[in-house]
């Protein structure tokens, strides 16, 4: 009679540890941000399991890639992607597909090995890394691994490698200033403002647009507002000839109605807001920027008139913002009510959107008073380069 058991699985000689704490940057990949001088760095430790093994050389390599893989209609795309064809009804049916990987950065370090049983590192990254996604025909992914030569004529390696996920946020805390613009616009009898926040965080849970008019009231009068958030999903690729987007992908949410009262004039000013998504079935992705992908959302603001006289057709008007999250490890002191113990709210932000989960630590420090951080809100601006390794198959 035989009997079977597991045997005890052999310990790696080498382990490699990622510090938990998030690694993210503030603000757009751009040297204009003034915060994108502060250099973030990656925290882990290297345990080795054997004592008697001795290492000659230990390095560390942090590599990020971008892909894409999109089938797109032939007749968006430039002359010099889809080869000359004669005949035009098969340009306009006919598809191309895009495919390509490229290296976003590639980044090493030495360990020096002193026979100890644990190294603690920290790698400086570089300032310009575009978040961790994944979506439907595009990702940015990053890893790290580190590599060990054993001493001796043979020199056996070991490698190890970890995923890593890179953040990036637009607003640094919940005491941030966030500026407005202001936009204008005229229709005949109707005269409109309104000031628009350039970023919002999606802790917030909605956005709130500040908006007046003047209307002529012997012939129309306002009857109802319609304010809702768009998401653009924009995919792109560089050729020689420069880089080219392909037509957005617009998801739009739920919009919320504003009945301005009866008895408002010109010199009020309406606060109208739509909340901001965050459903697991159908929630709202933050801004985000990478070489083949740009995802940007827009408020959609549809005013309607009520008019005895005149046929008076709505006016539409979008504005753009950024919509981001807070780092992690930020409190927003307005979610937190003053009679409870103190709440921490943070955001998670995984490949395809950004969740907020709430935790209650014990005594946590609430952010504020005079310190606003200084940030630039500008929309970044990133060129991916030209890449050999394109693909293109009709």
């Amino acid at each position: 009679m035989r009997f079977l058991h597991d045997s005890h699985k052999k310990e790696p000689l080498v382990e490699l540890e990622i510090d938990p704490k998030p690694v993210f940057y503030i603000g757009p990949a751009t040297r204009e941000n003034p915060l994108s001088q502060i250099r973030t760095k990656l925290l882990g430790n290297v345990y080795f399991r054997d004592p008697k093994m001795k290492w000659n050389r230990i390095t560390l390599h942090f590599i990020g890639t971008a892909g894409l893989d999109i089938i797109a209609p032939s007749a968006t795309l430039p002359a010099d992607v889809v080869s000359a064809t004669t005949d035009l009804q098969e340009a306009i049916t006919s598809t191309t597909h895009l495919e390509t990987t490229v290296t976003v950065c590639e980044v090493e370090k030495e360990l020096i090995f002193n026979n100890q049983t644990v190294i603690d590192f920290g790698l400086h990254l570089p300032p310009y890394l575009p978040p961790t996604i994944k979506t439907e025909h595009s990702f940015v992914e990053y890893k790290l691994s580190v590599l060990c030569t054993a001493a001796g004529p043979f020199g056996k390696k070991f490698r190890v490698q970890r995923p890593v996920t890179v953040y990036r946020h637009y607003l640094p805390s919940p005491s941030s200033l966030i500026p407005s613009v202001e936009f204008n616009g005229v229709r005949e009898w109707f005269e409109w403002f309104a000031d628009v926040p350039k970023a919002t965080a999606v802790e917030v849970g909605e956005v709130v647009i500040a908006l007046r008019w003047s209307v002529e009231k012997e012939l129309v009068d306002v009857d109802k507002i319609e304010v809702c958030l768009q998401e653009l999903e924009t995919y792109r690729f560089s050729t020689k000839s420069g880089v080219h987007n392909l037509t957005p992908v617009v998801t739009q949410f739920p919009s919320t109605e504003y009945i301005p009262p009866s008895f408002s004039n010109s010199s009020e000013t309406h606060f109208v807001r739509t909340p901001i998504p965050l459903n697991p079935s159908k929630s709202i992705r933050t801004h985000h920027f990478d070489p083949f992908l740009e995802i940007t959302h827009r408020i959609k603001i549809t005013i309607h008139f009520k008019s005895l006289i005149v046929t008076a057709t709505p006016v539409v008007v979008q504005f753009p913002i950024i919509i981001t999250d807070f780092p992690s490890d930020t409190t927003a002191d307005y979610f937190t009510d003053p009679m409870s113990p103190s709440q921490s709210l943070s955001t998670i932000s995984t490949g395809n959107s950004s969740t907020v989960s709430l935790r209650i630590p014990a005594g946590s420090v609430q952010p504020g008073g005079d310190e606003v951080p200084c940030i630039d809100l500008e929309l970044p601006e990133y060129t991916p380069p030209y890449e050999r390794n394109l693909i293109f198959e009709s």
